[in-house]
């Protein structure tokens, strides 16, 4: 499809979640075979480790654990030995793998530590885009990553964008090209008329746009600005609530869907069905 302005990196939504459990490390694996890149989520624990979860609740109240693991409490209220040894609910619908497979693969699905995952990717080399979903996060993921010599291939990026700002001012080092060394994106929900400029503000390189608000103004803005362009597609559950009761001329994220993206000219999508968006660009 020669309309293309670019073909978009390949970006797995907490790992290849329709394969198997998200931000599991088996998950992040797999999509390690159809991604260039894989967003995770990040929480800092009240014992101090790194952990890679999504859980339930708000981008303000985050971690809430009733669905995803049938405790009614946070992610944030455990130490690293309680949240390993929860078990995840296979039935709640945002597990889009499915309870079959959670179930036969019982054995490999636990929460990992962050530095379990990044050594995981310093072997498939796939790059790690990290949200920073917990308070607290911004500086010890930002040395962990150093020590682990991985300043390369992960990025940071977040709905808070306090957070990313912290990673700024602690890394403001550039390459010669004059891009930022360390790379930031800036998340939105529905981006206001300034959402540009709270996305320098904050020292972003680039602005992660939900799919849904993704247009060729709005991609062109952010290039023009000097910054990379993303955009993230919803959870299982909200995207099948999209397309019953928004969007009645494309399929849960089918060719289709990814085509409409695509034609805006953002540079990365982070998908739920990477193997599809994957599929598509041998195509083009």
């Amino acid at each position: 499809m020669n309309s293309l302005v670019y073909k978009p990196k390949v970006v797995g939504h907490r790992g290849h979640l329709y394969r198997s459990l998200e931000n599991t490390r088996h998950s992040i694996r797999l999509a390690a075979e159809d991604c260039q890149e894989v967003e995770i989520d990040v929480f800092l624990l009240k014992c101090g480790t790194l952990i890679v979860f999504h859980g339930g609740g708000s981008d303000q109240n985050p971690g809430c654990l009733k669905e995803y693991c049938n405790r009614d409490a946070s992610i944030l209220d455990l130490t690293y030995e309680e949240a390993r040894a929860l078990k995840f609910n296979p039935n709640h619908l945002e597990f889009a793998c499915g309870p079959n497979i959670i179930q036969e693969l019982e054995h490999e699905y636990y929460i990992p530590t962050l530095e379990e995952v990044l050594t995981d990717a310093k072997e498939t080399g796939v790059v790690i885009k990290i949200e920073l979903k917990g308070p607290g996060t911004s500086e010890p993921v930002l040395d962990l990553v150093d020590s682990m010599g991985m300043s390369d291939q992960v990025h940071y990026s977040s709905f808070d964008h306090s957070r990313i700002k912290i990673i700024r001012e602690l890394r403001p080092h550039r390459n010669t090209d004059g891009s930022h060394r360390y790379r930031t994106g800036a998340l939105f929900d529905e981006p206001p008329e300034n959402f540009i400029e709270l996305a320098l503000e904050a020292g972003a390189s680039e602005v992660h746009l939900k799919y849904s608000t993704c247009t060729t103004e709005r991609v062109q803005q952010i290039h023009a600005a000097g910054m990379d362009s993303m955009i993230w597609m919803r959870g299982p559950v909200g995207m099948t609530y999209d397309v019953m009761h928004r969007f009645d001329d494309v399929g849960n994220e089918d060719e289709s869907m990814y085509l409409a993206i695509m034609k805006t000219g953002v540079k990365a999508m982070c998908v739920n069905k990477p193997d599809v968006l994957a599929k598509l660009l041998m195509k083009q």
